[in-house]
């Protein structure tokens, strides 16, 4: 602990820190949530694409050929999305498996316990 009498570095580099990880946190976060999205997205296009694939030229005139498409397309992408929604459980165990790190016990030595990176077990 600095206190009123440490240098300027020393306090900067105390608060830098101290803020490195709600920053790490934020980063870890922000990294999986774009995964998540990329994985939901690319979901759907596959689903797009399979739709456009099962379109030949005599079908477009055809509504009900047309409705099948799409009913089958709207099936895809209900399964795209059930299949995200499952995954919200397993990243967000990624995110909290990567917020913990290891404490030190007040001796100065490594009591080996693993507490969040906010200070919560």
């Amino acid at each position: 602990k600095i206190g009123k009498s440490g240098r300027k570095e020393q306090i900067e580099q105390c608060a830098q820190n101290c803020q490195m990880p709600y920053q790490q946190a934020g980063q870890v976060t922000q990294q999986e949530i774009g995964n998540f999205q990329n994985r939901l997205q690319n979901g759907m296009m596959q689903c797009q694409n399979d739709a456009q694939a099962m379109v030949t030229p005599d079908m477009q005139g055809d509504e009900k050929k047309m409705r099948q498409v799409e009913n089958n397309l709207f099936k895809c992408i209900e399964g795209a999305v059930g299949k995200s929604k499952a995954e919200l459980g397993p990243m967000r165990q990624r995110i909290e498996s990567r917020m913990v790190v290891e404490s030190s016990n007040g001796g100065g030595g490594d009591s080996g316990e693993k507490k969040g990176w906010f200070g919560r077990g």
